[in-house]
């Protein structure tokens, strides 16, 4: 099975006024922040299976305009959910400079107030089901350093001079 993974921020999710365990509301935060739309798209990185979201993460953490390394927080989901869903997506290059994992970005298409609202209830039906992970800034440091030590999928030298810098 393969998941669609998207970064979030958990604190705008975890709003005491909602109770999205029992409804779909939503903070407007969450919404705006999380869902924040380029050309009415929303990227997302491709992984074949869970054991393999440390793809995901460095695909997040090593973008061109990466700087600073802080815990994230991740959802993920059945990239069925897509068609189920009636939304569309495509295949495009992702912002990492690691070349081999560029080919794993998706962006959900052609999104409106309608069908963010779909997104937003796949969010919120990740974190029902528990489909999210966080990761701290030791844990992205361990994989950054991993990456580039043993696995040899990184050049450091590729990466941000400040984000260099930090691990």
């Amino acid at each position: 099975m393969s998941y669609l993974v998207r970064r979030i921020s958990r604190a705008k999710w975890d709003n005491e006024e909602y109770d999205y365990s029992n409804d779909d509301n939503a903070p407007s935060d969450a919404i705006t922040s999380c869902l924040r739309t380029f050309n009415n798209e929303l990227s997302t990185w491709l992984i074949d299976d869970l054991k393999d979201l440390n793809q995901a993460i460095l695909c997040l953490i090593t973008g061109s305009k990466q700087e600073n390394i802080n815990t994230i927080h991740l959802i993920y989901f059945d990239i069925e959910e897509i068609n189920k869903r009636g939304l569309s997506i495509e295949k495009t290059t992702g912002d990492t400079v690691i070349s081999q994992y560029q080919g794993l970005h998706f962006d959900i298409k052609s999104l409106n107030y309608e069908t963010l609202g779909v997104v937003k209830d796949i969010v919120l039906d990740c974190l029902r089901k528990d489909y999210y992970k966080t990761i701290t800034k030791k844990t992205l440091k361990d994989i950054l350093r991993e990456s580039v030590n043993k696995s040899k999928i990184l050049d450091k030298s590729l990466l941000n001079e400040k984000l260099q810098s930090k691990f």
